[in-house]
């Protein structure tokens, strides 16, 4: 028999208790840690990249004057508590951090793992094993895969996410409970909606996580032309709020390049202009030897440079053109030859596309959003003539270029169905030049690449496929097929 019964418990005392907080996260020293300086290699280059020596970058062109289809961010909770905390665009140095980050806002478990039940569990497996591999495409450090979950179980926001984005992708792509993720979903967002008045929220890199993944999330949820850009919102306050958490190799730098491409997505897919900021030290346009991680994030952002141009409510010169095709250009003439596809074929007279076949995401993810960026600036040429003997002519060869871009894009996606954002990314272009292609089984080809996309992946095609038929005429075959 116990001798010393526990005291009862006082209830009242235990509600007015103040909730523990997560202990701070401390970023490793360089002693510590391989990843604070690391050693990257190329087939032809060997070149040293420190978190201490950013590259300098030239000022981008970024267009504010878009079409507002969202709210502007700078009337959000989160924007408005550090607009005075902006630096200057001129004079920044990379930024030291003051204090940790991803320690803010989260109840601290003691006993992560008791909070999973074995569904849970399964969810959590889920999103490792299927999802966080697609967030790390040009992340060599793979945040999202190792650090996410790591931090997940320290942190309840983060981990009702993840339970969110994968019990979304299981009920999207099998039989499992469509409700689930919902439950999950306002769970995150009852811890996350609170902090969004903390005045230090935007250097949380554990929320700015959570965000991308519920933006992943909004993705799958979403249809063409019906995207609320909820989350949307919530990622341009945690990047546009300055330098400060965007340390090289960190978490935050992570989320910034997911980020970015959720945002080339929604712009692609609304005609508008990229609403990220485009200045962070970890930008770079230029044309230095560096890993291939890097080398597919310069074609991310020369894409969004691109979009910018294109989408631009204010008239932009034709030197801007110039200067952003001569990029494109640059960028194919100088990448490492590892961009090189191992096996290549092209197509046969029973073939849509060419074989295409890369081992690596970030290859994928790099080509793609070049030949993205290749499309588009063929398509929005200055040099066309308007009218006159000579249109003909030049939108021929407009219409040749962007059928043998988009085959290469398309067999890209096609044959390298092991990194789903291939597909995802090829439905991108399927949407916005698929109308041009009139011969059937092209057009039977772009449809399987959308259904693929949509069934294996969670990433909702059906209205485009709807408005592609419907351009082509497909629509009584559709209606009764």
């Amino acid at each position: 028999m116990d001798q010393n019964p526990q005291k009862p418990r006082d209830d009242a005392s235990d509600k007015a208790a103040p909730r523990p907080v997560e202990e701070p996260y401390r970023y490793p020293t360089a002693s510590e840690s391989p990843r604070e300086q690391r050693t990257t290699h190329s087939p032809s280059h060997t070149h040293s990249i420190s978190r201490s020596e950013p590259s300098p970058i030239e000022k981008p062109f970024v267009s504010w004057s878009g079409s507002d289809r969202n709210r502007d961010v700078s009337d959000s909770p989160i924007a408005r508590s550090h607009s005075a905390q902006q630096p200057p665009p001129q004079d920044r140095q990379l930024p030291t951090p003051t204090r940790s980050v991803g320690s803010l806002s989260h109840l601290s478990l003691s006993d992560p793992f008791s909070l999973m039940n074995e569904t849970e569990a399964h969810l959590f497996r889920h999103y490792v094993q299927h999802l966080g591999v697609c967030l790390d495409l040009t992340d060599p450090l793979r945040n999202f895969e190792l650090v996410v979950p790591q931090r997940a179980t320290m942190s309840p926001t983060l981990l009702k996410a993840i339970f969110a984005i994968a019990a979304r992708h299981l009920s999207q792509t099998s039989d499992y409970d469509p409700l689930a993720s919902n439950r999950y979903h306002d769970e995150c967002l009852g811890y996350l909606i609170p902090m969004l008045d903390n005045s230090f929220t935007v250097s949380d890199e554990n929320l700015f996580a959570a965000t991308i993944i519920l933006r992943m999330l909004e993705e799958m949820d979403a249809s063409s032309g019906q995207d609320n850009h909820g989350h949307l919102l919530g990622i341009h306050a945690f990047v546009n709020v300055g330098d400060q958490i965007m340390l090289p190799g960190s978490l935050s730098a992570a989320s910034y390049w997911v980020g970015l491409r959720q945002e080339i997505y929604s712009a692609m897919s609304t005609q508008a202009p990229v609403k990220i900021r485009l200045d962070h030290f970890i930008v770079d346009r230029s044309f230095e030897p560096t890993d291939d991680y890097s080398w597919s994030n310069r074609a991310v952002v020369n894409l969004a440079d691109v979009l910018n141009f294109c989408f631009s409510e204010t008239a932009q010169p034709n030197s801007r053109w110039t200067y952003l095709n001569d990029q494109c250009t640059r960028w194919d003439e100088t990448r490492p030859p590892s961009f090189e596809p191992f096996y290549f074929r092209e197509q046969g007279v029973a073939d849509a596309f060419p074989q295409i076949w890369y081992h690596s995401s970030c290859h994928v993810v790099g080509v793609q959003h070049h030949i993205l960026a290749q499309l588009l600036l063929a398509q929005f040429d200055p040099a066309i003539p308007r009218v006159g003997t000579k249109r003909a002519a030049a939108v021929k060869a407009i219409a040749k270029r962007v059928d043998y871009l988009m085959r290469q894009i398309c067999g890209i996606g096609s044959c390298n169905q092991w990194t789903p954002p291939a597909l995802f990314t090829a439905s991108m272009g399927i949407a916005m030049f698929g109308d041009q292609f009139e011969n059937r089984s092209d057009q039977e080809a772009m449809l399987d690449v959308l259904k693929k996309t949509e069934t294996n992946h969670a990433r909702p095609t059906k209205a485009i496929q709807q408005q592609l038929m419907r351009v082509w005429g497909w629509m009584t075959d559709y209606e009764h097929g």
